[in-house]
Order: C-alpha cells, then structure tokens, then sequence
C-alpha cells in the first residue's frame, strides 16, 4: 500500500466506490456474535444524552463534523477494520459483479496488516481474481500482490499518520451526507449507542441515484463503528460497508513472507 497520507484525499477522491487503496491487479466476519442492540429503557430520556458531534436528535446534520470526530477518536487507538464493498451492472454481454472484501488490522499509524481481495464476475463466472497483503513493522511496509502472478516489494514508511482512520472519514463524509435522516437510541452491552439511518444521498461518483439509504451506528464518542450504504443507478446496484471490531485489543503479527522481502 504506497501511498502517503498527505494525498489520501485527492486518490480516495478518484477511486472512491472501486477501493482508494489499490487496484484491480483494476471481509471476513469477525466469529464474535454481537448482541443485537435494544431500545433505550423508558427511564432514559433523549434529554439525558450527548449526542455525538454532527448528530443531533433529529438526523445526522454535519457528516463533515462526524468524519473528523471520528478520526480524531481512533488516534492511539488499536482496533480492526473491515470493508466490503460490491457492485453489480447489468451489460449486453451478461451481469458483470465487482466484489472487494478488506480486512485491515492497525496497532498503530506505523504497524498494520491489510488483506484485500477483489473479484470480478461474469454471470458467476469468476473472470478476474486479485490479492494484496500489506504489512508495516513500524518501519518499512512490505507488499505481497498475486493476481496469477506473485510479486513482492517494499520500502520505507513516508507517513506518519493512520491512514485507514482517514479512508474511514472519508467514507463518512461522502456517504452519509444526506438531506433526509432520522436518529434512534439504542443499548449495546448497556452503553448508549445512535443508530442514524437516512436517505437521499448522493455516492462519491455524483451519479445519478435511483435510490439510496445509509446507516450508521455511531457510540457517544463519535466513532462510527459500522457504516452501510445501497444506492442503485440507471445501470448499477451498489453496496459499500465497513464496520470495526477489536478496539484497543488488536496486535499486528509479522506475516512469514516479508523475510524474503529486502
């Protein structure tokens, strides 16, 4: 993963909805089972709770104000992050499926694992198939890319900063930015979270939408702990999600391929 936080935003800006991170060549469920959130107790009233920056009790009104917060609260913090992301397009030629899973593992700015896998169907008929492993010990990242072929490289880490806390925010800010939304308390393992879902957006693309709804689950500090979006468009059907798991529990351990890796 070569690319360096200062020019996160204008890649993610060019790529965003096909994978800011890296290219066609162009997640897997975590086994914990979280316990379905419930509605707030009648006892606790929308009075008594802070909602967190950019919600409000009416909707989400600053996606802008959620995305920074949101990449303010994972600084120093350890977690895993997984996307998925899946578009389908009805051609002369058959239904064309664009799948991308990622599963990324941050300890830290400077020491993460990132795992992505992209596929493109044919009428079910894989056509393309592409895998990317990217490691930093703190250091030196080091990539690993097989798309049929396997390629190896590596190089010195030029930035300083979580680069997937920025892919997050910018998920967010492009994605939930809605003119209609609505907000809901509810209770995960007896903390308050606000599940906002909403409709009417616009994708990073500025294509034209058919339909499109948006949900987030966001805890009183701001972090967003899962995002999910459909949007359909005259020729596309289009499902982005990301969610986290793991919070100030994950390590990153050093894959066994880097050692050939100079």
């Amino acid at each position: 993963m070569r690319w360096q936080s200062a020019l996160l935003v204008g890649l993610l800006v060019t790529t965003a909805g096909c994978s800011g991170l890296s290219g066609f060549g162009d997640d897997p469920r975590s086994p914990t089972v979280t316990p379905a959130p419930v509605p707030d107790p009648p006892t606790a009233t929308r009075a008594q709770l802070d909602f967190p920056p950019g919600i409000t009790e009416d909707g989400l009104r600053r996606a802008d104000v959620l995305a920074t917060t949101h990449r303010q609260a994972l600084r120093n913090r350890s977690y895993t992050f997984y996307e998925r992301y899946r578009r389908t397009t009805e051609t002369p030629n058959g239904t064309v499926v664009l799948a991308r899973n990622e599963t990324t593992r941050v300890a830290d700015a400077k020491r993460y694992l990132h795992r992505l896998h992209r596929q493109r169907y044919l009428d079910d008929e894989s056509v393309a198939d592409y895998r990317q492993t990217t490691f930093a010990d703190g250091r030196r990242w080091y990539e690993r890319s097989d798309d049929g072929n396997v390629t190896e490289t590596g190089g010195r880490i030029r930035f300083t900063q979580d680069q997937f806390a920025y892919e997050a925010a910018f998920y967010i800010e492009q994605y939930a930015a809605v003119p209609r939304s609505r907000t809901r308390i509810v209770r995960r393992d007896g903390d308050p979270f606000f599940r906002v879902t909403g409709s009417g957006g616009t994708p990073p693309s500025r294509s034209a939408v058919q339909s499109y709804r948006v949900s987030l689950l966001v805890d009183a500090r701001g972090v967003v702990h899962r995002l999910e979006v459909h949007y359909r468009t005259e020729t596309d059907r289009v499902t982005y999600s990301f969610r986290y798991r793991g919070f100030d529990s994950t390590g990153v351990s050093t894959p066994r391929w880097v050692d050939g890796i100079d």
